[in-house]
Order: structure tokens, then sequence, then C-alpha cells
């Protein structure tokens, strides 16, 4: 029997796959229960240099298994970072980094289209 963390792995793998990816690194987020509620919480990051990617696949009050399509949403965005890298920009006289940006959201839009059509991932939307 396969557990949430082996699931999720092989989700990535499948996202990695129709999104034409090569090397990422899945990492499931670890939070410690006696940790409780955190005002500060993010749902995901990436490093673009070692192509690392961590997920927070549990709630983050109870600590039970997120749905695999609110994952999915994760994923895509996360992914969409090595895709439309961020680039630093001069604004006001002053250098900017633009990580997230409109371009950047429509290719996030693009990923979860693509996880629709596919014949793996596109149950997890049903």
């Amino acid at each position: 029997m396969n557990t949430h963390e082996q699931n999720c792995e092989e989700i990535f793998q499948e996202a990695c796959r129709v999104l034409k990816l090569r090397d990422f690194l899945f990492k499931p987020k670890v939070i410690r229960t006696g940790d409780g509620y955190v005002k500060n919480y993010k749902l995901g990051y990436t490093n673009l240099k070692s192509k690392l990617v961590v997920v927070d696949i549990y709630t983050q009050k109870l600590k039970k298994p997120k749905k695999y399509s609110s994952i999915l949403a994760v994923i895509a965005h996360e992914l969409a970072h090595h895709q439309k890298k961020p680039y630093r920009q001069l604004h006001k006289f002053r250098w900017i980094n633009r990580i997230h940006y409109p371009e950047f959201y429509k290719q996030v839009t693009k990923n979860i289209k693509k996880f629709k059509r596919d014949e793996m991932l596109g149950e997890f939307y049903k």
C-alpha cells in the first residue's frame, strides 16, 4: 500500500513528464505536529540552482493529507518558477526582483491546463 508521500512523489514525476522538465527532485515539507498554527506559512518553495521542489502535503492545523488537486496547483506554481525565471527590473530608480509577474501566472495557468488534459493527472480534478 502506498503512503501519501509516495503518491505525491509519483504525481510530481508525472507532472514533470507532462511539462517536459527533467532532473527535478521532490521533497515533502516536514512540519512537526507540536508546532501548531503558524502565521507565516509557505505552501512550497523551490531552489533554482539545485532543482529541488519542496511542497507541503499536509494541512496546517490538523496535519491531515491534502487533496491531490491542491498539491498539483502548488507543483504547477513551483515548476513555473523554472519555466519563467525571475529577473531584476529598474522601477522608479530602484532595482526590484520580479518573481511573480503576469507572464508567470499565465504559465501557471497553462501548467494546470496541461495537468487537466493528462490522463493520469486529470483524474484528480474531477
